[in-house]
């Protein structure tokens, strides 16, 4: 069954209310196909404010994520760097027990090692991982900045979403959605497809790819 990796790894608080927008579209990325998708977000640690990274069982439908997103939510701790890096080497250790088609990360910042994350990035897609960064908000440059780079190692996609626009134009969900056809079908599903938020994962895995060739 082809697997997807969910990762939140929001540094500001949630007054966009990111996780409640997750939990409620989620269910459009069981609905492509039969899929498994594990949750990854960082979480509380005591009474510091620190966020050990946390990754999930796998689950095969909407209800049992639900579930899993109502107490990572009650355990995470906002406002805490984020160690992308520790999303990719989980990802790539999943890889060595089963494939994973696609790992998907919900972002705000960047922070940690970039030549690092590039490199665990390039592994990912030698075992044939694409990863797909959506960026919340676009005012951090350098974190615009080092998303692109990463996706550019990988042949993914890096996409911007602007938390105050989503609301009305509804673009995440048709993101998590089009991601799923593509862990079930590859490129061809997105294709077949051929909406907006295909045509524009397609445009960008097709343009981070040739980059990456430079």
């Amino acid at each position: 069954m082809p697997r997807i990796i969910l990762a939140l790894a929001t540094e500001a608080d949630d007054r966009f209310g990111i996780w409640d927008r997750i939990k409620v579209i989620q269910p459009d990325m069981f609905a492509v196909g039969p899929v498994e998708v594990k949750f990854a977000y960082f979480g509380a640690e005591g009474a510091q404010q620190v966020r050990p990274y946390v990754a999930t069982r796998w689950v095969a439908n909407a209800d049992d994520m639900a579930d899993i997103l109502d107490h990572g939510r009650a355990n995470c701790v906002c406002g805490c760097y984020v160690q992308v890096s520790d999303i990719l080497q989980q990802a790539l250790r999943e890889t060595q027990k089963a494939p994973v088609e696609a790992v998907v990360i919900v972002g705000d910042h960047f922070h940690g090692d970039l030549n690092a994350a590039v490199k665990i990035a390039r592994l990912l897609r030698a075992a044939g991982t694409r990863l797909f960064l959506l960026q919340q908000g676009n005012s951090d440059r350098s974190t615009e900045s080092a998303f692109k780079e990463i996706a550019a190692a990988n042949g993914g996609a890096c996409i911007q979403f602007n938390p105050h626009v989503e609301r009305v134009a509804e673009r995440l969900p048709q993101m998590l959605e089009a991601v799923s056809h593509f862990a079930v079908g590859g490129e061809a599903a997105l294709e077949a497809r051929g909406d907006e938020a295909a045509n524009l994962l397609l445009g960008q895995m097709g343009a981070v790819s040739r980059i990456g060739r430079a």
